[in-house]
């Protein structure tokens, strides 16, 4: 037999130390590769965001989402922006988390046509707003149920999120067949999960408007078929004035988005002179619509006064005053009590809340304090000075 192997191997093999060595530092090569390994991964993944990542507050599309020329949406039609026929452009918004009032003021006084890409659980907080903006021309079409990124899911759920707002919206209108897909994030999967469930375009963006600037995707400024993206955030009735004002400045119109995908005559809104910027206004949460000036609605929301903030069941607040629980206006800077009678100047009301005199407190059964004193127990009032 002859013997091939070389002697510095058959040394290694036969001495017990040697072999012992080359076993543990293959140990430690593993280890280090698997680690290696693990920290690519980790970092890969934290660059994915969660399916179902959280949206308060958010906007949750940007320019740098998009890549038009390597995405494909199998057998849907993808648009990001409309052959010029005209020279007009389209408004779009996103999400629905922070229904404006003013924006459908907006919409009302200009005749603004408008479609938005509303999420299912957005919509549901306030439904009353949405018939409002249907109302006033606007238009509604698909952004899922719950705004995760498509591609993540299964067959079954990317199905699921775009069918099931459709069922949904027909409450509003005709069924809708335009989806902007959530983080502007499709392949040719969710092209054909939206196709089979009736919808025909996939409606991207290629300018946005975002904390009130203005970028574009290929041109210096708006062009003629730029498909616009805002989001329904706090302060969008400021943002709209000034793009509508950049709208305006640069002799264009504002036509219907679903009308020129559909091929129908086009509504178009030509502004005649710039729109007057307002003061800003709090977005709705919950309850009536209207907010009053500089004003917060509380929980079922009446209008809150000028510079004030309603309660729980939100009476109007007073200037500058804050109502209470059951909320009777607050007087001007004053604070109501626990029911609520208006607090006097600089007064504050007590548990039952009879008014607070000039700089004086109520006490417990609230008659009104002196000047500058301070009611006690039963409480009318024993007038102190310097108290």
């Amino acid at each position: 037999m002859i013997d091939n192997e070389p002697g510095f191997l058959r040394s290694i093999s036969s001495n017990p130390y040697l072999k012992y060595w080359g076993i543990f530092l293959s140990v430690i090569i593993l280890s280090i590769s698997l680690n290696i390994t693990y920290f690519v991964n980790a970092v890969s993944n934290e660059s994915q965001p969660y399916a179902y990542e959280s949206l308060d507050n958010q906007r949750s599309e940007s320019l740098k989402q998009l890549n038009p020329s390597s995405t494909s949406a199998g057998p849907i039609k993808v648009v990001y922006d409309l052959p010029e026929t005209q020279p007009v452009v389209y408004i779009t918004i996103d999400d629905g988390w922070y229904p404006n009032e003013e924006v459908l003021k907006l919409m009302q006084q200009y005749h603004i046509p408008i479609t938005t890409f509303l999420i299912e659980q957005a919509a549901q907080k306030q439904p009353a707003f949405w018939h409002e903006f249907v109302s006033v021309g606007g238009h509604i079409e698909d952004h899922t149920i719950n705004h995760p990124f498509l591609t993540h899911l299964s067959p079954v759920e990317e199905k699921s999120q775009i069918s099931q707002p459709i069922d949904y919206f027909r409450q509003y209108g005709p069924p809708m067949d335009e989806l902007r897909p959530p983080y502007g994030d499709f392949n040719s999967a969710v092209g054909q999960a939206a196709w089979d469930s009736g919808i025909k375009y996939i409606v991207m963006w290629d300018v946005e408007m975002e904390n009130s600037i203005l970028t574009t995707r290929s041109t210096p400024g708006l062009k003629p078929g730029d498909i616009i993206l805002l989001h329904w955030v706090p302060g969008l009735d400021q943002e709209m004035i000034k793009l509508l004002n950049i709208i305006q400045k640069q002799n264009l119109g504002i036509a219907d988005l679903t009308q020129a995908l559909n091929g129908e005559p086009l509504t178009i809104c030509w502004l005649k002179a710039p729109i007057p910027v307002s003061k800003s206004t709090t977005p709705l949460t919950t309850g009536v619509k209207i907010p009053g000036t500089h004003g917060v609605t509380g929980m079922t929301g009446a209008p809150g006064g000028t510079a004030g903030v309603s309660g729980t069941t939100g009476a109007p607040g007073g200037t500058a005053g804050v109502s209470g629980t059951t909320g009777a206006p607050g007087g001007t800077a004053g604070v109501s009590g626990m029911t609520g009678a208006p607090g006097g100047t600089a007064g504050v009301s007590g548990m039952t809340g009879a008014p607070g005199g000039t700089a004086g407190v109520s006490g417990t059964t609230g008659a009104p304090g002196g000047a500058s004193g301070v009611t006690g127990t039963t409480g009318s009032g024993a007038t102190g000075t310097h108290k």
